[in-house]
Protein backbone atom coordinates (compact mmCIF):
# COMPACT_ATOMS: atom_id res chain seq x y z
CA UNK A 1 0.00 0.00 0.00
CA UNK A 2 1.28 3.46 -0.88
CA UNK A 3 2.22 5.74 1.97
CA UNK A 4 3.75 9.22 2.06
CA UNK A 5 7.12 7.62 2.82
CA UNK A 6 6.99 5.27 -0.17
CA UNK A 7 5.96 8.09 -2.51
CA UNK A 8 8.76 10.29 -1.20
CA UNK A 9 11.27 7.46 -1.55
CA UNK A 10 10.25 6.89 -5.19
CA UNK A 11 10.60 10.60 -5.94
CA UNK A 12 14.04 10.77 -4.39
CA UNK A 13 15.22 7.72 -6.31
CA UNK A 14 14.00 9.33 -9.53
CA UNK A 15 15.85 12.52 -8.60
CA UNK A 16 19.08 10.53 -8.19
CA UNK A 17 18.51 9.07 -11.66
CA UNK A 18 17.97 12.57 -13.08
CA UNK A 19 21.25 13.83 -11.65
CA UNK A 20 23.04 10.73 -12.93
CA UNK A 21 21.79 11.56 -16.44
CA UNK A 22 22.81 15.22 -16.14
CA UNK A 23 26.29 14.10 -15.06
CA UNK A 24 26.58 11.59 -17.91
CA UNK A 25 25.64 14.19 -20.50
CA UNK A 26 27.57 17.03 -18.85
CA UNK A 27 24.81 19.48 -19.73
CA UNK A 28 25.62 22.11 -17.13
CA UNK A 29 29.28 22.07 -18.13
CA UNK A 30 28.35 22.33 -21.81
CA UNK A 31 26.02 25.30 -21.29
CA UNK A 32 28.09 27.25 -18.77
CA UNK A 33 30.41 28.93 -21.32
CA UNK A 34 27.33 30.46 -23.01
CA UNK A 35 25.27 31.54 -20.01
CA UNK A 36 23.93 30.63 -16.59
CA UNK A 37 22.22 27.20 -16.55
CA UNK A 38 19.58 26.66 -13.87
CA UNK A 39 17.88 23.41 -12.86
CA UNK A 40 14.12 23.97 -12.58
CA UNK A 41 10.92 21.96 -12.37
CA UNK A 42 10.34 18.72 -10.51
CA UNK A 43 14.00 17.71 -10.22
CA UNK A 44 14.89 21.02 -8.57
CA UNK A 45 11.91 20.62 -6.24
CA UNK A 46 12.55 16.93 -5.44
CA UNK A 47 9.07 16.08 -6.76
CA UNK A 48 9.98 13.81 -9.66
CA UNK A 49 7.36 11.41 -10.97
CA UNK A 50 7.61 11.46 -14.75
CA UNK A 51 11.05 10.93 -16.38
CA UNK A 52 11.52 14.62 -17.18
CA UNK A 53 14.34 17.07 -16.48
CA UNK A 54 13.92 20.81 -16.97
CA UNK A 55 16.66 23.39 -17.40
CA UNK A 56 16.76 27.09 -18.20
CA UNK A 57 19.84 28.94 -19.47
CA UNK A 58 20.17 32.71 -19.22
CA UNK A 59 22.44 35.03 -21.19
CA UNK A 60 22.16 38.45 -22.86
CA UNK A 61 21.39 37.11 -26.36
CA UNK A 62 20.45 33.45 -27.02
CA UNK A 63 21.96 32.08 -30.23
CA UNK A 64 20.59 29.23 -32.33
CA UNK A 65 23.99 28.45 -33.81
CA UNK A 66 25.75 28.44 -30.43
CA UNK A 67 23.02 26.32 -28.91
CA UNK A 68 23.41 23.68 -31.57
CA UNK A 69 27.19 23.85 -31.17
CA UNK A 70 26.69 22.95 -27.50
CA UNK A 71 24.14 20.19 -28.04
CA UNK A 72 25.08 18.59 -31.36
CA UNK A 73 27.95 16.59 -29.75
CA UNK A 74 25.41 15.11 -27.33
CA UNK A 75 23.73 13.37 -30.27
CA UNK A 76 26.76 11.07 -30.48
CA UNK A 77 26.67 10.04 -26.84
CA UNK A 78 25.43 6.56 -25.86
CA UNK A 79 21.76 6.61 -24.91
CA UNK A 80 20.83 9.82 -26.73
CA UNK A 81 17.97 8.97 -29.10
CA UNK A 82 16.52 12.31 -30.24
CA UNK A 83 17.35 15.99 -30.29
CA UNK A 84 14.65 18.50 -31.25
CA UNK A 85 14.59 22.29 -31.57
CA UNK A 86 12.00 25.07 -31.54
CA UNK A 87 12.64 28.76 -32.17
CA UNK A 88 10.11 30.50 -29.92
CA UNK A 89 11.81 33.89 -29.67
CA UNK A 90 8.79 35.58 -31.27
CA UNK A 91 6.24 33.43 -29.42
CA UNK A 92 4.93 33.84 -25.86
CA UNK A 93 7.77 31.70 -24.44
CA UNK A 94 10.33 34.13 -25.95
CA UNK A 95 13.22 31.73 -26.05
CA UNK A 96 15.03 28.92 -27.81
CA UNK A 97 14.04 25.38 -26.91
CA UNK A 98 15.82 22.06 -27.24
CA UNK A 99 14.51 18.67 -26.17
CA UNK A 100 16.86 15.74 -25.75
CA UNK A 101 15.57 12.17 -25.29
CA UNK A 102 17.93 9.95 -23.31
CA UNK A 103 17.47 6.19 -22.94
CA UNK A 104 18.52 5.47 -19.37
CA UNK A 105 17.48 1.83 -19.71
CA UNK A 106 15.66 0.03 -22.55
CA UNK A 107 12.47 0.47 -20.52
CA UNK A 108 13.04 4.06 -19.38
CA UNK A 109 13.63 7.09 -21.59
CA UNK A 110 14.02 10.53 -20.03
CA UNK A 111 13.04 13.81 -21.66
CA UNK A 112 15.32 16.77 -21.01
CA UNK A 113 13.77 20.17 -21.77
CA UNK A 114 16.21 23.07 -22.18
CA UNK A 115 15.13 26.69 -22.64
CA UNK A 116 17.71 29.34 -23.50
CA UNK A 117 16.26 32.69 -22.47
CA UNK A 118 17.55 36.28 -22.50
CA UNK A 119 18.54 37.81 -19.18
CA UNK A 120 15.79 40.40 -19.58
CA UNK A 121 13.07 37.81 -20.22
CA UNK A 122 9.86 39.33 -18.83
CA UNK A 123 8.61 36.06 -17.40
CA UNK A 124 7.07 33.91 -16.31
CA UNK A 125 10.31 32.07 -15.65
CA UNK A 126 10.48 28.64 -14.05
CA UNK A 127 13.71 29.69 -12.32
CA UNK A 128 11.74 32.25 -10.30
CA UNK A 129 9.34 29.58 -9.04
CA UNK A 130 11.79 27.12 -7.48
CA UNK A 131 12.64 28.96 -4.25
CA UNK A 132 9.10 30.09 -3.33
CA UNK A 133 7.60 26.66 -4.01
CA UNK A 134 10.31 24.92 -1.98
CA UNK A 135 9.69 27.36 0.87
CA UNK A 136 5.92 26.82 0.73
CA UNK A 137 5.98 23.02 0.72
CA UNK A 138 5.49 21.01 3.88
CA UNK A 139 5.16 17.26 4.39
CA UNK A 140 1.43 17.30 3.63
CA UNK A 141 1.57 19.37 0.46
CA UNK A 142 4.66 17.57 -0.82
CA UNK A 143 2.85 14.26 -0.48
CA UNK A 144 -0.25 15.72 -2.13
CA UNK A 145 1.79 16.84 -5.14
CA UNK A 146 3.37 13.41 -5.48
CA UNK A 147 0.01 11.65 -5.09
CA UNK A 148 -1.57 13.85 -7.77
CA UNK A 149 1.33 13.37 -10.16
CA UNK A 150 1.43 9.61 -9.63
CA UNK A 151 -2.34 9.42 -10.10
CA UNK A 152 -2.00 11.19 -13.44
CA UNK A 153 0.90 9.00 -14.51
CA UNK A 154 -1.01 5.82 -13.63
CA UNK A 155 -3.79 6.95 -15.97
CA UNK A 156 -1.41 8.03 -18.72
CA UNK A 157 -2.55 11.64 -18.40
CA UNK A 158 -0.11 14.52 -18.74
CA UNK A 159 0.05 17.17 -16.04
CA UNK A 160 1.97 20.43 -15.92
CA UNK A 161 3.71 20.75 -12.59
CA UNK A 162 2.90 24.39 -11.95
CA UNK A 163 -0.85 23.67 -11.91
CA UNK A 164 -0.38 20.78 -9.50
CA UNK A 165 1.65 23.02 -7.17
CA UNK A 166 -0.97 25.75 -7.34
CA UNK A 167 -3.81 23.32 -6.63
CA UNK A 168 -2.03 21.72 -3.67
CA UNK A 169 -0.54 24.84 -2.10
CA UNK A 170 -3.28 27.41 -2.64
CA UNK A 171 -6.47 25.37 -2.95
CA UNK A 172 -6.06 22.41 -0.59
CA UNK A 173 -6.23 19.77 -3.34
CA UNK A 174 -4.90 16.44 -2.08
CA UNK A 175 -5.85 13.70 -4.57
CA UNK A 176 -5.81 13.25 -8.31
CA UNK A 177 -9.61 13.12 -8.49
CA UNK A 178 -9.76 16.42 -6.60
CA UNK A 179 -7.17 17.84 -8.98
CA UNK A 180 -9.18 16.86 -12.04
CA UNK A 181 -12.23 18.55 -10.56
CA UNK A 182 -10.21 21.68 -9.72
CA UNK A 183 -8.68 21.78 -13.19
CA UNK A 184 -12.12 21.47 -14.83
CA UNK A 185 -13.13 24.79 -13.30
CA UNK A 186 -9.74 26.53 -13.63
CA UNK A 187 -8.25 28.03 -16.81
CA UNK A 188 -4.98 26.18 -17.37
CA UNK A 189 -4.18 27.15 -20.95
CA UNK A 190 -1.20 29.34 -21.73
CA UNK A 191 1.50 30.65 -19.44
CA UNK A 192 0.99 31.42 -15.77
CA UNK A 193 2.71 33.89 -13.47
CA UNK A 194 1.43 32.10 -10.35
CA UNK A 195 3.53 31.99 -7.20
CA UNK A 196 2.49 30.40 -3.89
CA UNK A 197 -0.13 32.58 -2.27
CA UNK A 198 -0.53 34.66 -5.44
CA UNK A 199 -2.91 32.68 -7.70
CA UNK A 200 -2.98 34.68 -10.89
CA UNK A 201 -2.72 33.63 -14.54
CA UNK A 202 -1.66 35.33 -17.71
CA UNK A 203 -1.38 34.44 -21.36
Amino acid sequence: MDTPDTRLDRARRRRVTAHTILDRLGLFERWRPLGSPVLVGSVALDLVVEPDIDMEVYSPVPSIAEGFAVLAPCAQLPGVRKLRFTNALDLPDRGLYWRLDYEFTPEETWQIDMWWLPDDHPGPRAADLVSPVRAALDDSTRDAVLAIKEGAAARGEATQGVWVYQAALDHGVRTYDEFRAWKARTPTDGLTSWHPGVPRTAG
